[in-house]
């Protein structure tokens, strides 16, 4: 299995530096670690299940709403959801005993200033059919969301995924649409948004593409197993070949990672038979 101390070894004789005359460990950890999270960027190799729940804490870090219950005693900072919105608590207290009003005609889309809720104060904080990715388990080291599954009773149910523009077209025409959600999309560069609006806590587990954590001592094993950890020596030795504005060589070494990527990923792909007994479960 690949270290730190094994790339570091790779790169130097692909740049025909053995004795470190010319880049120094901490130079080539940096373009190593570029690799590493290059690598994973161009074939999706690093895949991790995160189980969190839906309506989700819409800062990183903050504890994850619980639904509006009348008479319930809250604390400074916890979160609150009710309807489609997901409020803060601004002042401790007891909540009331008529759920905030949100949304109607007559309000305005979000609410922008904290009202009084029993003893207790809220304030609008996000929108439960939003998936940060800051609030995720691996937080904004998750670059992307390939399933979603929801657990509802004993069911583990997949959601489907829907591009943004028919997401927003059929499933968000209406503010109140509540429910058992069925699909969800992926927006931007960290959030995801779910549909219909959970209408209670449900959890999920979402497959995953997550970087990896930088290598930082010479022993530390990489979690990019073979055949994944060979093209990051090409990336580093690019990386470096650049830095010292040599071009062309930089060039030959990006061409030869992309080689090695696209080598990975033909090698990986081996067949795989449905049901080798001919019929359908």
């Amino acid at each position: 299995m690949a270290t730190l101390s094994g790339y570091i070894t790779e790169v130097r004789r692909l740049l025909h530096d053995a004795n470190g005359n010319f880049y120094s460990d901490s130079e080539l950890t940096d373009y190593i670690n570029e690799g590493r999270k290059q690598t994973v960027r161009d074939t999706g190799c690093l895949r991790k299940i995160q189980v969190s729940q839906t309506p989700m804490s819409p800062v990183a870090g903050g504890a994850n709403p619980i639904a509006w219950t009348a008479g319930a005693t809250v604390a400074l900072d916890d979160y609150v959801f009710s309807n489609i919105f997901i409020y803060k608590v601004t002042v401790a207290g007891v909540l009331g005993t008529t759920a905030p009003p949100y949304p109607a005609s007559n309000y305005s889309y979000p609410p922008t200033t904290p009202f009084t809720d029993g003893t207790a104060t809220l304030q609008y904080a996000g929108n439960c059919e939003k998936l940060p990715y800051a609030a995720f388990p691996d937080s904004i080291n998750t670059i992307d969301i390939l399933n979603i599954n929801l657990y509802w009773g004993n069911s583990r149910i997949p959601l489907q995924y829907l591009p943004w523009t028919q997401f927003n077209a059929q499933l968000r025409y209406w503010q109140n649409y509540i429910g058992r959600p069925v699909a969800f999309t992926v927006y931007g560069q960290q959030t995801a948004f779910i549909s219909p609006v959970p209408d209670q806590v449900y959890t999920i587990e979402m497959d995953t593409v997550v970087l990896p954590a930088d290598l930082v001592s010479s022993t530390e094993v990489d979690v990019l197993i073979e055949p994944y950890s060979t093209p990051v020596a090409y990336f580093a030795a690019h990386k470096a070949k650049f830095k010292e504005q040599s071009y062309g060589e930089s060039e030959i070494y990006k061409q030869q990672y992309v080689q090695e990527v696209r080598s990975v990923l033909v090698t990986t792909m081996t067949r795989r038979i449905p049901n080798p007994y001919g019929s359908a479960f």
